[in-house]
């Protein structure tokens, strides 16, 4: 796994576990269902809706604020 991989999981993590909105909450306990129906894993899931933008565009907005506050310095918006 690359050091971008690594970036990308640990922020994602840190997203979830400080996240305390209910309705983003939600919405990353639904992507963790589909990506267990899809049979991919979360943090490949994630890069997908990041991508695509159109579903779940609320976790989306949210987790691109909170990555431009917490970035490392990998990562661009």
């Amino acid at each position: 796994m690359v050091q971008l991989e690594e970036d990308f999981i640990k922020l994602v993590d840190s997203f979830v576990v400080e996240t305390t909105n209910p309705k983003i909450l939600e919405e990353i306990s639904q992507l963790d269902r589909e990506s267990r129906l899809l049979g991919i894993s979360f943090y490949d899931m994630c890069c997908v809706i990041m991508q695509d933008g159109v579903k779940h565009k609320m976790l989306v907005s949210e987790f691109k604020t909170y990555m431009n506050l917490k970035k490392p310095a990998t990562f661009a918006v």
